[in-house]
Protein backbone atom coordinates (compact mmCIF):
# COMPACT_ATOMS: atom_id res chain seq x y z
CA UNK A 1 0.00 0.00 0.00
CA UNK A 2 1.05 3.68 -0.43
CA UNK A 3 1.98 4.98 3.06
CA UNK A 4 0.47 8.46 3.74
CA UNK A 5 2.80 11.87 3.83
CA UNK A 6 5.08 12.80 6.79
CA UNK A 7 4.37 15.78 8.76
CA UNK A 8 7.37 16.85 8.09
CA UNK A 9 7.71 16.68 4.53
CA UNK A 10 5.41 20.04 3.33
CA UNK A 11 6.10 19.01 -0.16
CA UNK A 12 4.77 16.09 -0.67
CA UNK A 13 2.13 14.82 -2.62
CA UNK A 14 0.23 11.40 -2.14
CA UNK A 15 -3.18 9.86 -2.83
CA UNK A 16 -3.60 8.54 0.91
CA UNK A 17 -4.50 11.04 2.63
CA UNK A 18 -3.26 12.41 6.24
CA UNK A 19 -5.74 13.84 8.58
CA UNK A 20 -4.96 17.88 8.85
CA UNK A 21 -2.45 17.72 6.02
CA UNK A 22 -5.22 18.48 3.10
CA UNK A 23 -2.41 20.16 0.94
CA UNK A 24 -0.82 16.77 -0.01
CA UNK A 25 -3.54 14.81 -0.76
CA UNK A 26 -4.35 14.02 -4.26
CA UNK A 27 -6.51 12.07 -6.76
CA UNK A 28 -5.12 8.88 -8.16
CA UNK A 29 -4.65 8.35 -11.82
CA UNK A 30 -7.53 6.61 -13.58
CA UNK A 31 -5.97 3.58 -15.85
CA UNK A 32 -8.19 3.40 -19.12
CA UNK A 33 -10.47 0.51 -19.18
CA UNK A 34 -8.98 -1.28 -22.33
CA UNK A 35 -5.58 -1.01 -20.73
CA UNK A 36 -4.20 -4.10 -18.89
CA UNK A 37 -2.19 -4.31 -15.81
CA UNK A 38 1.14 -5.20 -17.32
CA UNK A 39 0.53 -2.62 -20.50
CA UNK A 40 -0.70 0.11 -17.05
CA UNK A 41 2.71 -0.51 -15.29
CA UNK A 42 5.12 -0.36 -18.53
CA UNK A 43 3.66 2.43 -19.75
CA UNK A 44 4.21 4.44 -16.22
CA UNK A 45 7.60 3.27 -16.47
CA UNK A 46 8.08 4.35 -19.35
CA UNK A 47 6.70 7.81 -18.34
CA UNK A 48 8.72 8.18 -15.65
CA UNK A 49 11.66 7.79 -18.05
CA UNK A 50 10.71 10.11 -20.05
CA UNK A 51 9.56 12.93 -17.82
CA UNK A 52 12.17 12.61 -14.75
CA UNK A 53 15.95 13.13 -14.70
CA UNK A 54 18.50 10.40 -13.67
CA UNK A 55 15.88 7.48 -12.85
CA UNK A 56 16.75 4.66 -11.08
CA UNK A 57 13.91 2.07 -10.17
CA UNK A 58 14.54 0.61 -6.16
CA UNK A 59 11.44 -1.70 -6.51
CA UNK A 60 9.60 -2.76 -8.86
CA UNK A 61 7.35 -6.35 -7.98
CA UNK A 62 3.98 -7.61 -7.55
CA UNK A 63 2.01 -6.96 -4.59
CA UNK A 64 -1.20 -8.90 -3.28
CA UNK A 65 -2.79 -5.00 -4.05
CA UNK A 66 -0.99 -4.85 -7.10
CA UNK A 67 1.76 -3.90 -9.47
CA UNK A 68 4.22 -1.53 -6.85
CA UNK A 69 6.80 0.52 -8.28
CA UNK A 70 9.59 2.92 -6.48
CA UNK A 71 11.52 5.16 -8.35
CA UNK A 72 14.02 7.80 -7.14
CA UNK A 73 14.88 10.83 -9.28
CA UNK A 74 16.53 14.16 -9.43
CA UNK A 75 14.47 16.80 -7.38
CA UNK A 76 14.89 19.84 -6.51
CA UNK A 77 17.62 19.48 -3.23
CA UNK A 78 18.60 16.35 -4.00
CA UNK A 79 16.88 12.74 -4.83
CA UNK A 80 13.18 12.36 -4.87
CA UNK A 81 10.95 9.68 -4.21
CA UNK A 82 8.33 8.15 -6.66
CA UNK A 83 6.29 5.60 -5.33
CA UNK A 84 3.12 4.03 -7.80
CA UNK A 85 0.72 1.20 -6.95
CA UNK A 86 -1.06 0.20 -10.01
CA UNK A 87 -4.37 -1.16 -8.62
CA UNK A 88 -6.12 -3.01 -12.31
CA UNK A 89 -8.97 -4.22 -10.25
CA UNK A 90 -9.67 -0.97 -8.92
CA UNK A 91 -8.72 1.03 -12.47
CA UNK A 92 -6.49 3.35 -10.40
CA UNK A 93 -2.99 3.94 -9.91
CA UNK A 94 -2.01 5.01 -6.32
CA UNK A 95 1.15 7.25 -5.79
CA UNK A 96 3.02 9.07 -3.42
CA UNK A 97 5.89 11.54 -4.40
CA UNK A 98 8.66 12.43 -1.54
CA UNK A 99 11.48 14.86 -1.35
CA UNK A 100 14.26 12.57 0.44
CA UNK A 101 16.13 15.85 2.00
CA UNK A 102 14.11 18.64 3.55
CA UNK A 103 15.89 21.67 4.90
CA UNK A 104 14.60 23.77 8.03
CA UNK A 105 14.81 27.27 8.60
CA UNK A 106 16.52 27.45 12.18
CA UNK A 107 14.95 28.99 14.83
CA UNK A 108 11.53 28.23 12.93
CA UNK A 109 9.71 25.30 11.99
CA UNK A 110 9.22 25.71 8.13
CA UNK A 111 10.72 23.75 5.60
CA UNK A 112 12.35 25.08 2.76
CA UNK A 113 12.06 22.99 -0.53
CA UNK A 114 10.90 23.27 -3.76
CA UNK A 115 7.60 23.18 -2.79
CA UNK A 116 5.07 22.44 -5.96
CA UNK A 117 8.00 20.40 -7.56
CA UNK A 118 6.75 17.14 -6.49
CA UNK A 119 3.04 17.76 -8.07
CA UNK A 120 4.68 18.92 -11.21
CA UNK A 121 6.44 15.94 -11.19
CA UNK A 122 3.49 13.37 -10.91
CA UNK A 123 1.78 16.40 -13.28
CA UNK A 124 4.47 15.35 -15.76
CA UNK A 125 4.10 11.30 -15.94
CA UNK A 126 0.12 11.48 -16.04
CA UNK A 127 0.28 14.28 -18.90
CA UNK A 128 3.26 11.92 -20.16
CA UNK A 129 0.43 8.60 -19.92
CA UNK A 130 -3.06 10.74 -21.09
CA UNK A 131 -4.56 9.42 -18.47
CA UNK A 132 -7.15 11.17 -16.61
CA UNK A 133 -6.64 12.14 -13.42
CA UNK A 134 -8.95 14.52 -11.20
CA UNK A 135 -8.04 17.27 -9.55
CA UNK A 136 -9.43 16.78 -5.58
CA UNK A 137 -8.31 20.36 -4.64
CA UNK A 138 -10.20 22.45 -7.37
CA UNK A 139 -13.44 20.53 -6.69
CA UNK A 140 -12.84 21.24 -2.66
CA UNK A 141 -12.84 24.82 -3.61
CA UNK A 142 -15.29 24.87 -6.19
CA UNK A 143 -17.99 23.34 -3.28
CA UNK A 144 -16.61 25.56 -0.64
CA UNK A 145 -17.16 28.71 -3.17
Amino acid sequence: KIRTCPSTNPGCVCTNPTVGASSSVASPLIIPESTSADAAAQMLRQAILKTQKNVSFNVDQQTPHGQYIQAEVDGGFGRDVMEFLVKKDAGVVAYRCVATKVTFVYPFTTAIGDSRGQEQRVAAVAQELGWYAPDIRSSVDDVAT
